[in-house]
């Protein structure tokens, strides 16, 4: 995109102009870090988070608290992909953001989860999450791909593949993460996880499925 697109996104999206707020999304499953107002303002204040449904796309903003989305009755199993295209507006927070994986058939919901994590300095990093506590899986690892949000409106490409035994995560097109699955292979919901302080602009989130033969690791 652009330096004159980004700027017509900003200002097509800055909260002034925002369209009329949902009061609920109805097409995603959420988790809060902790009990947050939903608002239905143009203006987010402390203690409230905001959804927008803005097709294709969704707009999301937080403050003291993350959150977790995913799409209603949509799984991954098998040869998959997931790819989400977001757009980060200014003066975000150090919180990651990116692609998330649940376990669907864990014992109880988000019990089990994979985090494909980026933030604003460019660095990207996998976490697993069990009963809600964190183990770093791959450090947090800087690379030109990962672009270093310095003010305006950022875009970064997502993409989360499972081919040969492998979970892939890259950023703008360039691999950052790559996760042996020891041949382990759990049906799992994907999503997207928002952290505390940040405001963006989802647009699009798409589930790939590969035909073509994947290349050889």
């Amino acid at each position: 995109m652009t330096r004159h697109g980004f700027r017509m996104l900003a200002a097509l999206l800055l909260p002034g102009t925002l369209a009329a707020q949902d009061a609920m999304p109805d097409d995603w499953t959420y988790r809060l870090d902790a009990d947050q107002k939903l608002s239905t303002m143009q203006a987010v204040e402390d203690g409230e988070w905001r959804y927008t449904r803005m097709p294709p796309g969704w707009h999301i903003t937080t403050t003291a608290q993350g959150v977790t989305l995913l799409p209603k009755e949509h799984t991954v199993e098998g040869r998959w992909g997931v790819e989400a295209e977001v757009f980060l507006f200014p003066n975000p927070s150090a919180s990651p953001f990116g692609v998330v994986l649940e376990a669907a058939d864990a014992p109880a919901p988000g019990s089990v989860q994979l985090q494909f994590l980026v933030r604003r300095d460019g660095q990207a990093a996998l976490v697993a999450r069990h009963n809600g506590e964190p183990e770093m899986i791959a450090p947090w690892t800087a690379d030109t791909a990962a672009t270093v949000h310095k003010g305006g409106v950022v875009k970064y490409v997502l993409r989360v593949m499972h081919e040969q035994g492998h979970l892939i995560f890259s950023v703008n097109g360039r691999e950052m993460v790559v996760q042996p699955t020891g041949g382990e292979d759990h049906r799992a919901i994907p999503g997207l996880r928002v952290g505390p302080g940040l405001n963006l602009h989802v647009g699009r989130f798409e589930l790939i499925t590969p035909l073509a033969p994947a290349r050889a690791r």
